[in-house]
């Protein structure tokens, strides 16, 4: 690959960021998903924006905001119910509850599924609407677009996560193991002694049935992960990742910098910690379009750590693969700017690049975080003091270069 194409950052660029992050964490506190102060942020950072794009356009989708992390009560309730059926069955055994039981925990496994692992909108119905709004700022192109890069965060904070705070993996990861291993197998074990038919509750099968009253206490620990009293300020999560969006416009911008065929844009989605809403409701509305062009979307998210700065090749807890091509630049660019990059799957969770994915456009992500979450992800330490601006001028770094690379048609 050829010598590096970007311009350095200007001192100015930095001192942005840091400031813009510190005024969003005291000013627009609570940024929940579908929220008022969401909106007053996605407001700022169109003006923000504004100075250096040729268009901002603010878009309004619906949405469910507690349905993401609130279904967890409903399978909590369906699996402990369905529990609780099998043993007392026991005692007077009868096929009719033993389907029932049956029944209460493969819902339940199902929801979890749906809503948990895939983001799907399952249940979302049965939880208040509310009304997101996307930022879309876009730097033309001096001709036909014939490219266009898109960079990306999200405006909106998450609810904070008990057990990140209060014990952190030790306790999650037994949790995840009980609740959903356990409720799998259970499920299966249920099946199975359906279809055998066997008319008594004994021997193995009464021994099941207190290993199912012991699953119990698993299921309830996710009746208290969110708590919906504290929303974080989201510095890390994800205002590094808007501000390093904005960052990069306003670089090209004042260094007059514009591609002959290449659009540069900002996306800054809402609700994406509601299950990547923002970025599901772009891509339906958008998709057709930004098909017509060669176009590559590189979200950023949680830049933190510097030695942990990572190009995703999966998402959405792994169950969708990222562009191969867009990974691959990613890695040469940070490899020629001598910024050293890891490229794994994200363990659990998703980034807005598996809705794009998903949508059949090219994505891959960059993240800044340890796969095991630090005392700051997704709790109330994740403030402005806590702020990595190393990290985020890294990606800065490589998300320029990457557009200049991928104006100039240049391969990993």
């Amino acid at each position: 690959m050829s010598k590096k194409l970007s311009p350095e950052l200007k001192p100015s660029t930095m001192d942005f960021v840091v400031k813009g992050i510190t005024h969003c964490c005291k000013t627009f506190k609570k940024r929940s998903p579908g929220s008022k102060v969401e909106l007053e942020a996605q407001n700022h950072f169109s003006r923000e924006v504004g100075q250096w794009a040729d268009s901002v356009t603010m878009e309004a989708f619906s949405l469910h905001p507690h349905a993401f992390l609130g279904f967890f009560s409903i399978p909590v309730v369906l699996a402990t119910a369905g529990s609780i059926v099998f043993f007392f069955n026991r005692f007077n055994p009868s096929m009719l509850l033993s389907v029932v039981s049956f029944a209460l925990l493969f819902l339940a496994m199902v929801i979890t599924f749906a809503e948990f692992i895939f983001y799907r909108e399952f249940i979302d119905f049965l939880f208040p609407k509310a009304t997101s709004y996307n930022l879309y700022a876009v730097r033309k192109a001096e001709g036909e677009v014939k490219k266009r890069v898109i960079f990306g965060g999200h405006a909106d904070a998450p609810w904070e996560f008990t057990y990140f705070r209060r014990g952190g993996l030790p306790v999650v990861i037994p949790g995840f193991v009980g609740a959903i291993g356990g409720g799998i197998v259970s499920t299966i074990i249920i099946l199975i002694y359906i279809i055998s038919g066997t008319p008594a509750i004994e021997g193995f099968w009464s021994v099941f049935s207190f290993v199912l009253l012991a699953l119990i206490p698993f299921f309830l620990i996710f009746a208290f992960f969110v708590n919906w009293k504290v929303v974080c300020d989201g510095a890390n999560d994800n205002l590094s990742a808007c501000y390093a969006s904005m960052a990069i416009m306003k670089e090209l911008a004042e260094n007059d910098i514009r591609f002959e065929n290449t659009e540069v844009c900002c996306l800054i989605t809402g609700s994406e910690e509601a299950g990547l809403r923002g970025a599901k409701a772009f891509c339906k509305k958008h998709g057709d379009k930004l098909k017509q062009a060669d176009t590559i979307f590189i979200p950023f998210e949680v830049l933190r750590e510097t030695q942990h700065l990572t190009v995703y090749n999966r998402d959405l807890n792994g169950t969708v693969r990222c562009d191969k091509e867009l990974i691959d630049l990613l890695l040469s660019v940070g490899n020629k700017l001598d910024i050293p990059l890891k490229c794994t799957p994200i363990p659990l969770g998703a980034t807005d690049a598996a809705a794009f994915a998903q949508a059949g456009l090219r994505a891959a992500p960059i993240g800044g975080s340890d796969d095991k979450p630090q005392p700051y992800y997704h709790t109330r330490l994740d403030s402005y003091d806590n702020i990595s601006p190393e990290c985020i001028e890294k990606a800065i770094q490589i998300g320029l270069e990457t557009a200049f690379v991928f104006d100039a048609g240049e391969k990993a």
